[in-house]
């Protein structure tokens, strides 16, 4: 009867073992790349000309920004498409398609072409401007009791509003229901208790709904599905254009601050960080999103200076990375940003997924996979 030898048998095993041993090596190599899960895609970075000091803001597709005397308008890629000279002490608000200026008295529209539309000296001095996509609106006055005034995209007016916010101070207005509907919040500087009020309006018949939000300060509100999404520091609250609250779809949002939103034909998808650590350092290690019932959390692979939704897909960024994942995961994968530097911030992301990030000072535009 033949000898049986177990040396080949065992050096065989061995390297079964260390093939299995590569063969996990590649994969979790891939999957930390991006590469598995339907996950690819490049990512690429471009040095923008502005610094973070200059309002650097996204428009549709492009990039504005203000260096003292003039507003420019960059592609994603850095290019210059217009520029326009607006004056010293210039602000200005990004619709979809249009861009408002203000200085001083100066009122100024220019499409995103860099085309100017209107061009006017009110005869008080601009609080804000907030630009739609058929109208624009207007709050003027020293403070306290400001005027709002309605205008289409020719400068004529089309509604003025004065005595709703008597004793109130203006925080922010916003048209929504295809731009003819307009949201304000005020705040009463004068009660007992710092109430916040918000009042709705169909433009040209105005007043159709006035809200009364309590004392938590309202920061934001969001229009998807028919509803305007109103939060504040406690909690999210759904109204329609009557000022007509859902009570049932109320969420609690105490200790998270809404970073970012994409509204859809039904409920938004809602972003949100931790206040405590947003507040304290900037950064954050934890996620949280709100749609409709759903109410998921995530934990960042690392602490995370910023993040964004686009579409279904989560991104967070850190010092060098990005991370990704489509809303029904959990588990991140990881791409290392193209940027000179550590990233200290994020600005936002253009219609065609550019994200804005901050290394030091300097601006970068990074495109998403």
């Amino acid at each position: 009867m033949p000898s049986y030898d177990a040396a080949p048998q065992s050096k065989r095993l061995k390297r079964y073992l260390l093939l299995a041993a590569i063969v996990a090596l590649v994969v979790v190599i891939a999957y930390l790349l991006g590469s598995l899960s339907g996950k690819r895609g490049t990512i690429t970075g471009t040095k923008l000309r502005c610094v973070v000091s200059q309002d650097v803001t996204p428009f549709d597709d492009r990039v504005l920004y203000y260096d003292a005397n003039t507003l420019f308008c960059l592609s994603a890629s850095g290019s210059e498409l217009w520029k326009a000279s607006v004056g010293e002490n210039a602000h200005f608000s990004a619709g979809e398609k249009q861009v408002v200026v203000w200085s001083g008295n100066q009122l100024m529209l220019f499409d995103r072409n860099g085309r100017p539309t209107y061009s006017d000296r009110l005869s008080e001095p601009i609080q804000f401007a907030r630009v739609g996509t058929k109208y624009m609106a207007v709050v003027t006055g020293d403070g306290v009791t400001p005027t709002l005034t309605v205008r289409d995209m020719e400068g004529t007016q089309i509604d003025t509003e004065v005595t709703n916010y008597t004793d109130l101070m203006m925080l922010d207005c916003g048209f929504f229901g295809d731009g003819e509907y307009l949201w304000t919040t005020a705040l009463d500087v004068y009660g007992s208790a710092p109430e916040t009020t918000m009042h709705v309006y169909r433009v040209g018949a105005m007043n159709t709904g006035n809200i009364s939000l309590g004392e938590p300060i309202t920061y934001a509100v969001v229009y998807s599905g028919n509803y305007l999404n109103v939060i504040n520091t406690r909690q999210l609250r759904l109204y329609d254009y009557r000022g007509t609250e859902s009570a049932s779809d109320a969420v609690l949002v105490y200790g998270w601050k809404l970073i970012g939103s994409t509204p859809t034909n039904n409920f938004p998808y809602l972003l949100l960080a931790p206040v405590l650590q947003t507040d304290t350092d900037g950064a954050f290690t934890e996620l949280r999103l709100l749609h409709g019932k759903s109410d998921t959390r995530y934990s960042l692979p690392d602490s995370c200076v910023g993040a964004a939704i686009r579409g279904r897909r989560l991104y967070a960024f850190s010092s060098n990375s990005l991370y990704r994942a489509d809303t029904g995961e959990q588990r991140f994968s990881a791409l290392r940003l193209p940027v000179d530097g550590v990233v200290t911030d994020y600005l936002g992301i253009t219609s065609n997924g550019t994200a804005l990030l901050v290394c030091g000072s300097d601006v970068w535009a990074v495109s998403l996979p």
